[in-house]
């Protein structure tokens, strides 16, 4: 029961069975911390990836050795494999033999059939690191990581589950289920919602007869609403041309000069008479968005 013991649900005694080993090799500048013992129940952020964990300690202490393959893989065959990745230990390389749809909507690229040191990137080398470490002692990892994969997510953590293919161990297996730690698109969110600078987000039109006043408002943050009189809860404007026109119309600020562009930024000022105050809208087009900005 060597390699079940260390994962027995305790308080540990000594705070080091919760540092974490940090790999140093910053490889494009990511970075992998890795877990082990009774430790990684207090890291680990998703109940799911615990309950992975929890199944692979029931199955070892069955089996008193490491769990086979078709105890493990087989079992959750049906439940949980749209989220997971199955790696076959080849030399101190992996193959992907499974990879779920789940993982790739998330990751946003299919690994199946490839070589973990084929695939692009920077970090394959570091991973094959900790990979082989957890296939030397059959013990689980737990990790958590940045990578460039995921259009949406910026850290993901990772539970690696090693499995043999029979009792001979004449195969090794890495079952591994991730799940994000946070969004990109939230972040970005929370940061142009809180942002001191009121902030318009609008999406181009598609077309050859469209105009920058034909982009669509898509976000307007609490401090572009304020300086706009804008209600929180609604937006009344839906077109650049409707900013435009709320502009003029309703909050009846009155343009200052010509408009000026620097460094592809156009920059107008407007006189705010109600607050007696001057308004400088920044507006930089950004791939196919246009974001104002709103300074006083």
């Amino acid at each position: 029961m060597r390699n079940t013991e260390l994962y027995r649900r305790q308080t540990p005694e000594s705070s080091a069975v919760h540092a974490a080993r940090l790999d140093l090799t910053r490889l494009g500048g990511s970075e992998i911390q890795v877990w082990e013992g009774t430790g990684v129940f207090g890291i680990c952020r998703s109940l799911f990836l615990r309950s992975r964990l929890e199944n692979w300690i029931k199955a070892s202490r069955t089996a008193g050795a490491p769990p086979l393959l078709k105890d493990l893989y087989g079992f959750e065959e049906e439940a949980h494999l749209d989220d997971a990745m199955l790696l076959l230990q080849q030399d101190d390389d992996f193959i992907y033999v499974h990879q779920g749809p789940r993982s790739v909507l998330e990751y946003g690229k299919v690994f199946r059939g490839a070589l973990l040191s084929s695939i692009p990137g920077n970090m394959s080398l570091s991973f094959r690191h900790h990979y082989n470490a957890a296939a030397a002692d059959m013990r689980p990892r737990y990790l958590q990581f940045r990578t460039d994969f995921s259009a949406r997510h910026v850290r993901w953590e990772r539970i690696v589950l090693p499995l043999v293919s029979d009792e001979k161990q004449a195969s090794k297996f890495l079952l591994l289920y991730s799940e994000p730690l946070d969004d990109k698109l939230e972040i970005l969110q929370a940061a142009f919602d809180r942002s001191a600078i009121g902030m318009v987000a609008a999406a181009k039109t598609i077309g050859e007869e469209k105009t920058l006043e034909d982009a669509v408002i898509l976000l307007a943050n609490s401090r572009a609403r304020s300086m706009l009189g804008m209600d929180d809860n609604a937006l009344p404007v839906s077109t650049v041309r409707d900013l435009r026109a709320w502009v003029q119309a309703v909050r009846k600020w009155e343009q200052i000069g010509e408009p000026k562009t620097t460094l592809g930024k156009t920059i107008i000022g407007f006189r705010d008479k109600e607050k007696s105050k001057n308004i400088t809208v920044v507006i930089e087009p950004i791939d196919h968005y246009v974001v104002f900005h709103f300074l006083d």
